[in-house]
């Protein structure tokens, strides 16, 4: 029985194994180090070494999520071949595209600023001749300017538009989203995440802290929050490391 057993494994295709893939990241100038690589068929991830490199278990049609800051996030899926060399997965470089469009978001703001600010000078102007009692007694001589400057910020104020308030992971979501979830697990937050379980309160209490939107615990948003808790665990082993060379 275990003869035939044995041989029907070695008769399986090499597809539906899991096995080892190896590869590399980089970008336009070079190779990127500590990148994000979470293998989302199989729920396991791990990181680029200094030189770009990465192992994880995959098999034929997996789908690989590779995670940079600045750059772009890409999507990686198995092929038979992969298995047989080195997969390159190149990552492009976001920084320059985000100061190009932040600078000329600055100027066209600076712009429309000024502009509307005359315009509504001159409104004031208009109105102040047309209906001086609204404004109370001006003085002798000319516009009360600095009036105006009030009416202008009034103005102004009215047209702000308030964003929606981000409503944070609580400290009890984090710790029953890590009890619960198949993904988010104590073998992530354990071994991924390089947090001890002596001091995963205290990672929940600085993610609770972090103010990390509550939108992310929905299930088609998970990578982000995955990067999130990334970004949190290395700040965290930052502040537990300088603590202890301070006791």
């Amino acid at each position: 029985m275990k003869k035939a057993s044995l041989l029907i494994l070695l008769l399986l295709p090499v597809s539906i194994v899991a096995q080892t893939i190896n590869g590399k990241v980089y970008d336009a100038e070079t190779t990127v180090k500590g990148a994000l690589i979470v293998n989302i068929s199989q729920n396991i991830m791990t990181y680029t070494n200094d030189e770009g490199d990465f192992k994880i278990q995959a098999k034929v049609k997996d789908t690989l999520y590779v995670s940079s800051l600045f750059h772009t996030k890409t999507l990686k899926e198995i092929s038979e071949k992969d298995f047989s060399h080195i997969v390159i997965i190149e990552v492009k470089k976001t920084i320059n595209e985000l100061d190009a469009v932040l600078l000329r978001d600055e100027r066209e703001k600076k712009f429309d600023s000024i502009k509307m600010e005359t315009q509504i000078t001159n409104q004031i102007k208009e109105d102040i001749k047309r209906h001086p009692y609204k404004y109370g007694v001006q003085p002798k001589g000319g516009i009360d300017f600095v009036y105006i400057a009030k009416m202008i910020g009034r103005l102004f104020k009215k047209k702000k538009t308030e964003k929606e308030p981000i409503i944070p992971i609580t400290y009890k979501e984090f710790d029953t989203l890590f009890k619960n979830d198949s993904f988010f697990n104590n073998v992530l937050l354990t071994f991924d995440l390089n947090i001890p379980k002596k001091y995963q309160p205290l990672f929940f209490d600085y993610c609770d802290a972090q103010e990390i939107d509550s939108k992310l615990l929905d299930k088609n948003k998970r990578m982000h929050l995955l990067e999130e808790l990334v970004i949190c665990s290395q700040e965290f082993q930052d502040i537990i490391a300088e603590s202890k060379k301070d006791n």
